[in-house]
């Protein structure tokens, strides 16, 4: 996919990547970062297909892809079709967003919900879900296990999660 994006980001044809992001590997994190560089170039857009688990991490992922553009799975077909439309008619780097999404993140707005999960703790929840405790995190990366803890208990508090096990359950909800 990688190379297949490099080479047709020097033709001047309009390439569109339909991005499933239940379908990305394990290190997700990881391959919206490469993804961050696809959807720079005006011929190429990124459409990311979001499912009804994934949107807590709505707000984080558009922080890491601005570019993108943003599709529901269970959008009607009605709507599904207006977002196709407006993509398709798009000729400046507007974002184009499914309505479902748009309604939720109004609704999020509204009731001051708005508990973005950040790229840290993202990725600190990729890597406990493998399995890994905080001590072995902080050996692989060099960062300090205190600092590791200390993201951990914000992404907890945050949550209103108060033990181990029930953070795994959420993170389990929300990386399948």
């Amino acid at each position: 996919m990688v190379a297949l994006m490099r080479e047709n980001s020097r033709i001047e044809r309009q390439l569109w990547l339909l991005c499933d992001l239940d379908s990305l590997p394990r290190e997700r994190f990881q391959a919206l970062h490469l993804m961050r560089m696809f959807c720079q170039h005006k011929n190429q857009k990124l459409i990311i297909l979001l499912s009804e688990h994934n949107m807590p991490l709505f707000i984080t992922l558009y922080s890491l892809l601005p570019n993108a553009h943003w599709l529901h799975k269970k959008e009607s077909v009605e709507y599904a079709r207006l977002f196709f439309q407006d993509l398709l008619h798009k000729r400046h780097n507007g974002n184009c967003f499914s309505h479902s999404l748009t309604k939720y993140t109004r609704n999020r707005l509204r009731n001051q919900t708005t508990n973005a999960i950040s790229g840290n703790e993202w990725w600190l929840m990729e890597e406990i879900i493998k399995g890994k405790s905080l001590s072995q995190i902080s050996g692989e990366v060099n960062v300090d296990v205190r600092r590791l803890s200390y993201i951990k208990r914000h992404l907890m508090k945050r949550l209103n999660i108060r033990n181990n096990i029930d953070l795994f359950a959420a993170i389990k909800g929300i990386i399948p």
